[in-house]
């Protein structure tokens, strides 16, 4: 399985969507701050998010952004 860095999510959620991610996974501020401390999302979330964009890999995403 792939892995996407915490910031990128953050990044791509905010660019496509102009969201934040608590906003795109309807989720508290306390849940994501435990996110960027840790840098790790949770595999339920990151399942959520490669259903939703149809991937999890940085580059399809980033030419998805800009194509």
């Amino acid at each position: 399985m792939l892995k996407i860095d915490f910031l990128f999510l953050e990044f791509y959620i905010q660019k496509k969507y102009e969201q934040r991610v608590e906003e795109y996974f309807k989720i508290g501020k306390q849940s994501v701050s435990e996110w960027r401390k840790t840098k790790v999302i949770p595999p339920k979330r990151l399942l959520e998010f490669q259903f939703n964009e149809g991937t999890i890999d940085p580059k399809i995403l980033f030419e998805k952004l800009y194509n």
